[in-house]
């Protein structure tokens, strides 16, 4: 069972990733820098890849391997607790995943839970906390039922967006001891699926250093734009490649880098020979982190084209803004969800919708020859990370929750010492 504890004592977290650390996820890579600091009983662990360690600190892996212990774990859970695994299949069969992939995580998550079962009530950890609500919260649900650890989670993109989110979203809702989202669409929405109020947090990313300011070119002749994300339908690259194709017909000299992998690779190759864009756009592919700096440091603005895709999954805030906010770059970008609520248009960036194209070229146009409106979007991008996207302050919050939560359910202090209602209200 889990372990009692003080105030005084931070609690044990075992925390749950799919896959860390990957390259595409730096603002979970921040996270952890701040909360191995707050918690020293700390377990990091991956259920799909990953590495092996995180800047010196230990990542337990699950290995594919392993599957073929179920053999023995299978059976072994089936006569202790049948109304758990049954349950589980007869969700399943009555309202199966959407779309492959969930299959996918819902069947791994279920076979991670019931393989490392007893070495993780071995640990005795007080909380688990699922880092996405699909694979990692799938385990944490078994887990629960298997050797009562309470669990936590968090709920931010296509685990909940996409074909209706995972399978069993509305159950790891109810049973969460708490659910951690980053945007207020997100924390809305998960309200309208019957997420209770109190449970539900927003608390937004953050950078866990300030980089440097970027000084911004007086006079521009080759503007240089820079995107970065996956390639994928919810980056909105088509839209992208369209404005540079109206770019180049213009003769607005322009040279455009896209940092990223994924699916739509060859499609967008196919775009630049299309639309003539040889020796204007660029695809970068996969750049380790501690190399995408320069690259910032290389560009006059940053782009971002995001949209709703077809099956509903969407960008909250794309950390990469920040990012080249972070650096007094001046951003333009689609209205997303995350965006409209958090941001002033014209002021800390530009907000366009993805069509018609015609505003964005004359917006670059325009920024082009503006050096002072570019250091003002710069300026006041600048002041909004620092105030809203420092990492120690918001990965703490994270941690305050973890916290009040164990301790509620502590019976050495439930009578003594209430929640904190700074814990409590995180947002």
């Amino acid at each position: 069972m889990p372990a009692v504890f003080s105030k005084k004592s931070p609690p044990r977290v075992f925390y749950l990733y799919t896959t860390f650390p990957l390259v595409s996820e730096t603002f979970l890579q921040r996270e952890m820098r701040v909360i191995q600091t707050l918690i020293p009983e700390l377990s990091l662990n991956t259920i799909w890849g990953g590495g092996n360690s995180f800047e010196g600190f230990p990542v337990d892996r699950f290995r594919m391997w392993e599957l073929a212990t179920l053999l023995v774990w299978l059976p072994f859970w089936l006569i202790k607790k049948p109304k758990t695994l049954f349950g589980f299949f007869g969700r399943l069969m009555q309202k199966p995943p959407a779309y492959p992939k969930n299959w996918a995580e819902c069947l791994l998550g279920f076979a991670y839970a019931l393989i490392r079962a007893k070495k993780i009530e071995k640990w005795q950890p007080d909380l688990i906390h699922a880092v996405w609500a699909t694979m990692p919260a799938t385990a944490a649900m078994i887990l629960r039922e298997l050797i009562g650890i309470h669990y936590s989670m968090g709920a931010h993109a296509y685990d909940i967006f996409q074909n209706g989110g995972d399978a069993f979203l509305d159950r790891k809702l109810d049973e969460a001891q708490f659910i951690h989202t980053s945007t207020r669409f997100a924390r809305k929405h998960l309200l309208s699926l019957g997420a209770e109020g109190q449970k539900v947090h927003l608390i937004r990313r953050g950078l866990s250093s300030f980089p440097p300011i970027k000084a911004q070119r007086e006079e521009i002749g080759r503007v240089k734009l820079l995107t970065i994300g996956r390639l994928v339908e919810k980056k909105g690259y088509p839209d992208q490649f369209r404005i540079y194709r109206d770019m180049r017909k213009r003769g607005i000299p322009f040279e455009a880098k896209i940092i990223g992998d994924g699916p739509q690779g060859s499609e967008l190759e196919k775009l630049i020979s299309d639309y003539h864009l040889e020796g204007h756009v660029k695809l970068i592919g996969k750049v380790p982190h501690e190399e995408v700096h320069s690259y910032y440091e290389w560009c006059d603005l940053f782009v971002f084209t995001g949209v709703v895709a077809k099956d509903g999954d969407r960008n909250g805030l794309a950390n990469v803004i920040p990012e080249a906010m972070a650096r007094a770059i001046p951003v333009i970008t689609t209205p997303d969800s995350g965006i409209i609520e958090n941001f002033k248009d014209d002021y800390e960036m530009v907000i366009l919708p993805a069509k018609p194209i015609e505003p964005w070229v004359e917006t670059i146009k325009n920024l082009i020859a503006d050096y002072d409106r570019r250091k003002m979007l710069g300026t006041t991008a600048r002041h909004w990370v620092e105030r809203q996207f420092d990492a120690h302050k918001n990965s703490g919050k994270l941690f305050k929750l973890m916290v009040a939560d164990c301790n509620k359910r502590s019976p050495k202090i439930a009578e003594e010492q209430p929640e904190s209602e700074e814990a409590t209200d995180a947002s």
